[in-house]
């Protein structure tokens, strides 16, 4: 790595760690007294605030019809970076795993915004989550979801996991897809991916230390939950139309499975 970008990094961190400093102290301080569309005014500026810092611009390859108001928005996943970037176009309650809430900061901080955790393989935490999303989104909150039940290296789409589509199909609710992918120089790029064996403190260096990354954001036809009676065809429908809006295949689980195995 060339001086430049050393030197872009550690100013860039200092000024991240910052940034999330001051995020913690206002939503623990004033997030339980706003309601929902202030929240979300907040949440929309830190995140552009945060991914300036961190030099990331945003490119909107396929606008929204509308915006979404309440749903599922569902969509691809290849970084912790992930979350900004859609919080900077339509702030959104999103669905994490439970580790998430161990990071250093970061767990808090998305904790702290109103992020429901899910228990892979735990039936009766599905089922809880489940409950929480529909109570939420009879709220009239938008929910976020990374149906593929991990992150990827960003090249590639996983088989969406169907088990919390099953809300949207009970509610009736809309499902908005969204593809979300990264490039430098016109070309796709894996500086911000978290997978594999990438550690958090690494994944952050590297994003912060590289100078011109974009992050593409690709908004789909909404698809009304409403059309289908089985949750795996809802999550397949929904699969598909990222799949397709990133020009990206759809690994198979087998093939995913084995990959992890080196095999």
């Amino acid at each position: 790595m060339n001086v430049l970008g050393s030197v872009v990094g550690v100013v860039r961190l200092t000024v991240f760690l910052l940034h999330v400093l001051i995020g913690l102290l206002l939503t623990f301080l004033f997030f339980r007294f706003m309601r929902w569309g202030l929240r979300q005014n907040f949440i929309r500026g830190w995140s552009r605030i945060l991914l300036r810092v961190l030099g990331v611009r945003v490119n909107v390859a396929r606008a929204p019809v509308q915006l979404p108001m309440r749903g599922l928005l569902v969509s691809n996943h290849s970084s912790w970076l992930d979350i900004f970037v859609t919080n900077a176009i339509q702030p959104t309650r999103f669905i994490a795993k439970s580790e998430i809430k161990k990071w250093p900061l970061l767990g808090a901080l998305v904790s702290s915004a109103g992020t429901l955790y899910v228990e892979r393989g735990n039936r009766h935490m599905i089922s809880k989550t489940n409950k929480e999303i529909s109570q939420a989104a009879s709220n009239g909150e938008l929910i976020g979801l990374y149906a593929e039940g991990t992150t990827t290296d960003g090249t590639y789409v996983l088989p969406f996991k169907s088990n919390l589509f099953q809300p949207a199909i009970e509610s009736a609710l809309h499902i908005y897809p969204v593809g979300v992918s990264y490039s430098k120089d016109g070309r796709h790029s894996q500086v911000a991916s978290y997978a594999g064996d990438t550690s958090l403190l690494g994944s952050f260096w590297l994003l912060a230390s590289n100078i011109g990354l974009t992050a593409n954001v690709h908004f789909c036809p909404i698809i009304p939950a409403a059309q289908y009676t089985q949750r795996q065809e809802l999550a397949k429908a929904t699969q598909e139309a990222v799949a397709r809006a990133l020009g990206q295949d759809v690994m198979s689980a087998e093939t995913y499975e084995q990959m992890q195995r080196g095999v």
